[in-house]
């Protein structure tokens, strides 16, 4: 009994010390760990300060949301009234709801509010559906380069942005519109619709003209459009055949803040429709004013082609050969390929915008000049056409 009774003395103690050695190990975890809590929090909180991201993002987005649905509810009740008001009103605004591209049901308040405020036919175009935000940013682009152009010089040969605002879709995600001007004719239908060779020669040299100053008019607001080509240009009307230029998502500002030249990027993507688009644009390089001008060369020698249905209006259309692509836009490639339907003049254009040092401001007077010579050459020929036939007769 006594050598039990020892034991369990001599055991009490350790239990006792190991007790202790536990509570301590807790006391310090719970130090260490309120120190690393403590020394997070600071962190975080200078990460705060220092950050340039709104600290308050979760609650734009719900914000965001909110607005969308308020706007959806507002759109609904407004085509409601409107509704309501008779049908005479509708048929003033049927015109911007009848474009085939988008449905008029989804764009119904948008297209009303156009037609009401500014009492002229346009055209709707809706931010592609694309993931993220990258398709409202394009959108906002786009509004942002044409309400600066029409701010800045409202004669711009740019067309105008007559509305804007933001829909949304079925699945309640926010969709940037506008409503832009409409142009009645395509280029190309208002060039071919003229049978005589002569008369048609002079429409294009026109059309050329015109469309160097609306070339001019984005350089002198500092932008590149990037992406110039048959497709993105227009003719308001038979009545008033005045070119604008439209499409300007792929633009780009060319200047920085205090109005010098941003330096050229070393590494770029590839911007632009490449049947028209440069050679220097074609290498993925950066783009200037020139290539611009270019770009309006090869539309004006698909335009000056006599065959509507040319199946190679341009000396690489159709051609895979990357190398061989290169070549025939560069300086090295004869010119007669691909000015063989242009009148003269243009020949002295190609060189000047082959040669010309491209970080220096184009001299747009030199080509308005050489165009206005090919017009009134043109003019000479369709007045030498007309008399041929009386002359022939006496």
């Amino acid at each position: 009994m006594g050598s039990g009774a020892s034991k369990n003395k001599a055991n009490t103690p350790d239990k006792q010390g190991v007790e202790n050695s536990a509570v301590k190990l807790g006391l310090r975890w719970l130090k260490a760990r309120r120190s690393r809590m403590l020394h997070n929090a600071t962190k975080k909180k200078i990460a705060r300060q220092l950050s340039c991201v709104p600290q308050n993002r979760a609650t734009a987005q719900r914000t965001r949301a909110a607005e969308r649905l308020a706007s959806k509810n507002a759109a609904s009740a407004t085509v409601k009234g409107m509704e309501e008001e008779g049908e005479e009103d509708k048929e003033k605004l049927m015109p911007l709801g009848s474009s085939g591209n988008v449905e008029r049901g989804n764009l119904w308040s948008g297209v009303q509010r156009a037609g009401y405020y500014h009492q002229n036919a346009g055209v709707i175009k809706v931010a592609k559906a694309m993931p993220g935000e990258f398709g409202n940013q394009t959108a906002e682009w786009e509004q942002f380069i044409l309400e600066k152009m029409f701010r800045a010089d409202p004669d711009a040969s740019i067309v105008r942005i007559l509305d804007k605002g933001m829909l949304v879709d079925q699945n309640n995600v926010g969709m940037e519109f506008m409503v832009l001007e409409k142009v009645e004719l395509d280029v190309r239908t208002y060039i071919y619709e003229e049978t005589s060779a002569p008369k048609r020669r002079v429409r294009v040299c026109n059309v050329a003209l015109q469309f160097l100053k609306g070339i001019c008019d984005l350089h002198m607001q500092g932008i590149l459009h990037r992406d110039l080509k048959p497709d993105n240009m227009g003719i308001c009307s038979r009545e008033q055949p005045i070119v604008l230029i439209f499409d300007l998502g792929m633009a780009r500002m060319y200047t920085d803040g205090s109005g010098s030249i941003r330096p050229p990027r070393t590494v770029v993507n590839f911007r632009g429709t490449p049947e028209w688009a440069s050679g220097n644009a074609s290498k993925n390089r950066d783009q200037s004013r020139f290539d611009d001008l270019v770009a309006w060369l090869y539309i004006m020698a698909e335009l000056f082609d006599p065959d509507a249905d040319s199946k190679q209006p341009l000396p690489w259309s159709f051609c895979r050969n990357n190398g061989a692509i290169r070549y025939l836009k560069s300086a090295h490639c004869p010119a007669r390929l691909l000015l063989r339907n242009c009148p003269s003049q243009f020949y002295a254009i190609n060189t000047y915008l082959q040669s010309a040092n491209r970080y220096k401001p184009p001299n747009y007077g030199f080509i308005a000049d050489r165009v206005l010579e090919a017009i009134e050459e043109c003019k000479k020929e369709k007045s030498l056409t007309a008399v041929g036939p009386v002359q022939l007769k006496l």
